[in-house]
């Protein structure tokens, strides 16, 4: 039962706030729909909703930000420097308690509260382990390709607001109703704005085509450019990761 949670709280890190702090994937464009290249040729280019999405979504990248989510599984909220490499989140999961994730380039530190914590001996310390290049990449740390890599299309909705569909199945997510929800995983509506600097502002997810309890999931992206100074916890607080742990958090089947 512990190792089926562990695996389940990993996906859900990864995974899920993955779709919008972590991860990496290949940016779309080269086969991008005919609203790109119906642009060819002219000397100054419209931009279409996919562009203006594309550059909003990029700047996720250069700056370092708060991230606030909600949903039914779970909500989080954290900053992130995704030129350092480093992210502090906290999750509030009524199935688990709390998890508490600080990333430091390679290093991720992972602390359980609750009936977790329980479970895996409430030693109440944090569970440090070597993710590599999986959870902040070098090349995109803050996620945004794997973001714009799951986008099928979008519309542009009203002023810097946006609608259109993603395949979920592109973000790394696994499971029994991912896998029972079939074509209707890879066509979930959503919705986005952008603030006044054309950056991300909300990215709304419809799950119900995966699963009716699923909902929606919301991410908000605010306070860009705020101080993130994240220093490792200290040595006697910490204690190296069990092999599933690991495993469930870099998103390796266990």
């Amino acid at each position: 039962m512990t190792k089926r949670r562990l695996a389940t709280t990993g996906v859900v890190l990864v995974a899920v706030l993955g779709l919008g702090l972590t991860g990496c994937g290949d940016r779309p464009g080269k086969d991008a729909p005919a609203e790109r290249a119906a642009a060819t040729g002219s000397a100054s280019p419209a931009t279409t909703p996919r562009d203006e999405l594309t550059a909003a979504i990029e700047k996720l990248n250069e700056q370092t930000l708060r991230v606030k989510l909600d949903s039914a599984m779970l909500t989080a909220h954290g900053v992130s420097d995704p030129r350092a490499r480093t992210m502090q989140t906290t999750l509030t999961m009524a199935a688990f308690g709390e998890v508490r994730m600080l990333v430091i380039g390679a290093d991720t530190w992972v602390k359980f509260d609750g009936e977790l914590g329980e479970q895996l001996g409430g030693s109440r310390k944090w569970l440090r382990m070597d993710t590599g290049d999986g959870v902040m990449p070098v090349d995109d740390p803050g996620g945004v390709k794997k973001l714009l890599a799951a986008v099928v299309d979008v519309r542009s909705s009203g002023d810097r607001s946006y609608a259109g569909t993603l395949d979920y199945t592109r973000s790394g997510a696994t499971g029994k109703a991912l896998t029972a929800a079939g074509d209707k995983a890879k066509a979930l509506p959503f919705t986005a704005t952008l603030d006044e600097q054309g950056r991300l502002r909300t990215f709304t997810l419809d799950m119900t085509p995966i699963d009716a309890s699923l909902d929606r999931m919301s991410v908000t992206y605010s306070d860009f450019g705020t101080p993130v100074r994240l220093s490792p916890p200290a040595p006697g607080a910490v204690e190296e990761a069990p092999a599933a742990i690991a495993a469930a958090f870099s998103g390796t089947p266990i």
